[in-house]
């Protein structure tokens, strides 16, 4: 089957429009966090696996493939080196520093129900979240990410990668509003800057090394929280999940008020 580069170029731009108008019209405002890790794991992996298989076809189908969107071994390790640095950068700046400067305008709202970092409390959840937060989050996001910029650029040009870089971060700071206008917003600055990581040298091991850990430390760190302050944790029935003392879960599990930490985007 061969399909024109006009054609295929269209067709990806309708899937990612769809893709974010069921992001838009799915998205609640109060995510319900499922009473086990297995279950959320299970619907986080099935819903990244998924993406990445469709890009996967979509880059197939190119000419160009894998090249065309930064994925090539030439110099790997050095971008893979700077990735890291900038990921541990970018997880004290923007996740830590960032959202606590925002925080003093725009308060976290008290959350409902247990929170991600409930997930946390056993040491062995992290042989699973580890590879969520590599695979999920560095790879499945920021080829997304990369997938969106040269579409919209082959589309119209710069302004078009202008636009993506815009409307990427927007998408990217949409999803954690939940979470309060602090971490949108530092969410939403930390699209632009894994876009313009990428755009740096046209580098998807970069931007994927970054992203991922970025997400590697703050899952270490969540998990280093949960367990040398274990006050902060309140067990529930044996229906809910442990449950921090800084959540509010809805019903008879109700475990006390207050939020997460503000390096913890769940």
């Amino acid at each position: 089957m061969t399909v024109s580069k006009r054609a295929l170029l269209f067709i990806s731009l309708g899937l990612i429009a769809l893709h974010w108008a069921y992001q838009l019209i799915d998205f609640p405002a109060t995510p319900v966090i499922p009473a086990s890790f297995a279950e959320l794991a299970r619907q986080i992996i099935i819903n990244k696996v998924v993406l990445f298989a469709i890009l996967v076809l979509l880059l197939q189908l190119e000419e160009h493939g894998w090249q065309g969107v930064g994925v090539t071994r030439r110099d790997w390790g050095r971008h893979m080196a700077i990735g890291i640095g900038l990921g541990l950068a970018m997880f004290f700046v923007l996740n830590v520093a960032l959202t606590a400067v925002l925080e003093a305008f725009f308060p976290r709202p008290a959350q409902h129900g247990p929170t991600i970092l409930s997930f946390f409390a056993q040491w062995s959840n992290l042989l699973i979240w580890l590879p969520i937060g590599i695979f999920g989050g560095g790879v499945v996001e920021e080829l997304e990410r990369i997938f969106v910029l040269t579409r919209f650029e082959r589309w119209l040009g710069r302004p078009g990668l202008i636009l993506a870089v815009v409307l990427t971060s927007v998408m990217f700071g949409l999803g954690h509003l939940y979470q309060g206008v602090a971490v949108a917003l530092s969410t939403a600055v930390s699209g632009l800057v894994f876009s313009l990581v990428f755009l740096r040298r046209r580098s998807a091991l970069e931007v994927m090394a970054a992203h991922a850990f970025s997400d590697v430390v703050a899952m270490i760190a969540g998990a280093i929280l949960a367990h040398t302050a274990p006050s902060h944790l309140a067990w529930s029935s044996t229906s809910c999940v442990p449950t921090p003392a800084y959540a509010v879960h809805a019903g008879p599990c109700q475990a006390g008020v207050d939020t997460p930490p503000r390096f913890f985007r769940s």
